[in-house]
């Protein structure tokens, strides 16, 4: 069962809402924020429900999804720690997304009437939560530019570059991280093929692009990524081995 646990995470320095939780006139921490553990595919609100509160993810990943008249789930983003959740509620009062934990996660909660009363005092709380708002249009902007202007290849690199920039704005790795969603996860985002998503892993192991352990990627090369979201692939065509790719290789690329 979830619970709420008190603890001061590391993390802590890059939350966009750090200011209500630490006490910047000390060098202590006057008070740290009580925070509940979620486990995979719990969910922490669903489309339709009261808008109470937003959230900041402390530990692990969600993923946002909408469903369609017919029935089918179209995943919006994937969310990692530092991120704030819950921002979809506020034009009607109730949630327009489904958001589901990919894995073992903590979010710290802010009620509504907190947050207000924080604003309210702090021109720094404000001016971090329009910049939490205005980062989540940006992203949405540019996937929405991504999906109509870029092909397959292209979309995956950008995938992989996005993450990367995300991680490392978090003070983590920007070369290895772990890709806590199903290639099923990615390919719905990505609005492509499950053979697609496994085909563009493949490749860019077999240039040397990235390597892939499973779940955790390891960017070798971050120019040649660049290049590709740019349209120019003649790098990468150059280090393409002329041999073929054997099955138990493959099997270590499709996660």
């Amino acid at each position: 069962m979830s619970h709420y646990v008190s603890q001061q995470s590391s993390l802590c320095q890059h939350c966009a809402m750090s200011g209500m939780c630490l006490d910047k006139t000390t060098k202590s921490v006057s008070k740290v924020r009580s925070h509940k553990i979620y486990h995979k595919s719990d969910a922490l609100f669903r489309v339709g429900e009261n808008f109470d509160a937003i959230y900041i993810l402390r530990s692990g990943s969600v993923k946002s999804s909408l469903i369609s008249d017919t029935g089918q789930e179209q995943i919006t983003g994937f969310y990692f720690p530092g991120d704030l959740l819950g921002l979809d509620g506020f034009e009607k009062g109730v949630h327009s997304q489904t958001l589901k934990f990919l894995e073992t996660s903590s979010v710290c909660r802010i009620a509504y009437n907190e947050l207000d009363t924080a604003m309210a005092k702090s021109s720094s709380i404000r001016f971090k939560l329009l910049q939490g708002m205005s980062e989540a249009l940006n992203v949405d902007d540019k996937f929405i530019l991504n999906s109509h202007c870029m092909n397959a290849s292209q979309k995956f690199a950008s995938f992989l570059l996005n993450l990367s920039e995300k991680f490392e704005s978090r003070g983590l790795s920007s070369h290895t991280f772990d890709l806590s969603m199903s290639r099923v996860d990615i390919a719905n985002y990505l609005g492509m093929a499950v053979e697609t998503v496994s085909r563009q892993l493949t490749q860019r192991q077999k240039e040397q692009t990235i390597n892939v352990n499973k779940r955790r990627i390891t960017i070798r090369d971050m120019q040649r990524l660049h290049d590709c979201v740019n349209g120019d692939n003649s790098l990468a065509k150059q280090y393409i081995p002329k041999v073929k790719v054997s099955s138990s290789h493959h099997s270590s690329v499709i996660y």
